[in-house]
C-alpha cells in the first residue's frame, strides 16, 4: 500500500509523549478521529457513477506501525481509483507532493484489458441511459483523449493533514497546561 507522511508530524508526536501512556492513548484518538474525517471527506469528494468508488474508500489501523492509519480505495473500484483520482493519458495531473506515491502505483498497475474497459463503458451507458452502441466511441475517446482527473481523496488528505496538527498542537497545550501548571 502507498504511503504520504505527513511533515513535521514525528517532531510533534514525540513531544507528546513525553506525558506518558495516557498521552499516547490521546494521540492516538486524534490521528484515529481525523483519519475517519479524511475517509468521510474523500467519500464526500467521490465523484458518482454507481456508488462503488465511494463504498470502496476504507480506513484502518496500519498492523506494522503504531499511531498510523491507512485510508485507501479498496474493493471493486481498487482498479480504476487512482485513474479517477489523477486522470488519465495527457490528462494525468499529480500533486508533486505524491509524485514518489504515483511513481510506486503506475509500478503496481496491472493494466486492464481493452474488453473490460470497453465493457465498464457499456456499464456507464446503461446507468446513464444512453444507447449502449455510443459506448465504443466514447470508450476510443477516453483512450485518446484521457479522463481528466477529479481528486477525491487527496483533498481530504491536505484538508486532515491540517486538522491532525491543528488537534495535535491542541493536545499538546492542555497537557502542557496541564502538567506544567
Amino acid at each position: 500500500m502507498a504511503k504520504a507522511k505527513i511533515k513535521g508530524i514525528n517532531k510533534l508526536i514525540n513531544n507528546i509523549k513525553k506525558f506518558g501512556k495516557e498521552a499516547e492513548k490521546d494521540i492516538d484518538l486524534t490521528i484515529q478521529s481525523v483519519s475517519t474525517e479524511i475517509q468521510a471527506n474523500a467519500k464526500i469528494n467521490a465523484p458518482i457513477n454507481n456508488g462503488d468508488l465511494k463504498q470502496s474508500i476504507l480506513k484502518e489501523k496500519t498492523k506494522d506501525k503504531d499511531l498510523s492509519y491507512s485510508i485507501y480505495v479498496g474493493g471493486v473500484a481498487k482498479s480504476y481509483g487512482v485513474y479517477v483520482e489523477f486522470g488519465t493519458g495527457k490528462q494525468v495531473s499529480v500533486p508533486s507532493e505524491l509524485s514518489d506515491l504515483a511513481s510506486e502505483l503506475r509500478k503496481k498497475d496491472n493494466k486492464g484489458s481493452f474488453d473490460k474497459g470497453l465493457q465498464s463503458i457499456r456499464d456507464w451507458c446503461k446507468n446513464k441511459g444512453i444507447e449502449q452502441s455510443a459506448a465504443y466511441p466514447i470508450f476510443m475517446a477516453i483512450l485518446r483523449r484521457g479522463l481528466t482527473p477529479q481528486p477525491y481523496l487527496y483533498p481530504a488528505f491536505v484538508k486532515g493533514k491540517k486538522t491532525l496538527k491543528s488537534d495535535l498542537k491542541d493536545l499538546l497545550k492542555h497537557l502542557t497546561k496541564k502538567y506544567n501548571g
